[in-house]
């Protein structure tokens, strides 16, 4: 398998369930400003959005979409735990959790106030938008040590996401549940590895 990555991306999540799970992979970088990739071929030749994680098969099959890809490598090793049984309630609990991260956090919130192209009023609504729903998420981590009963890729994904609060303007200190949710899980084995790998990258940038 190959997984395409920018660093400290919502990639991040992908690279650390892949070790979790103990799944080998090659992780080719992917440029963001012309997506070119080694033997010359672009990158948006594999998600013409240009967009990562992109996980590529053995048998050249391509996934795309994070939470897609998380639930994938979750099952391929299932002993692992990183997702419940499909078809089990608590399965859809992890999908409520994947999409609400996915959809009221990453584009909702924090993809407008990490894009230079969103206008001053654009930012100001996402910044508006985010207090809600990091008490929602405060709420229900209050007492709780991950989403669920244990270990996710949902936390995976959620802890890439709260790595870009200092950059996108976010206090999170003013959810001091969050705050500490974010510290236990930078040191989570999986999560520091994949961190300790793409944080020189991410600086070298």
């Amino acid at each position: 398998m190959r997984l395409y990555f920018i660093p400290f991306a919502c990639s991040l999540a992908a690279r650390a369930a892949l070790d979790e799970a103990g799944l080998a992979a090659e992780f080719i970088r992917v440029n963001p400003g012309d997506h070119a990739l080694p033997g010359g071929r672009s990158f948006r030749e594999l998600n013409p959005l240009g967009q990562v994680p992109v996980l590529e098969l053995d048998d050249g099959e391509v996934l795309t979409e994070g939470p897609a890809i998380l639930q994938y490598i979750a099952d391929r090793v299932p002993e692992a735990g990183l997702a419940p049984a499909p078809g089990t309630q608590q399965r859809y609990h992890l999908q409520k959790w994947l999409n609400f991260v996915s959809t009221e956090l990453h584009k909702f919130v924090f993809t407008p106030l990490l894009s230079r192209d969103v206008s001053a009023e654009a930012r100001s609504y996402a910044l508006g938008n985010a207090g809600p729903r990091l008490e929602y998420l405060s709420n229900h981590l209050a007492g709780r040590d991950f989403l669920m009963d244990r270990f996710s890729v949902a936390d995976a994904y959620l802890l890439a996401v709260l790595n870009w609060c200092e950059s996108a303007g976010v206090e999170i200190a003013a959810w001091p549940v969050l705050e500490s949710y974010r510290g236990r899980l930078h040191q989570w084995p999986s999560i520091a590895r994949a961190m300790r790998v793409e944080r020189p990258l991410l600086k070298a940038a």
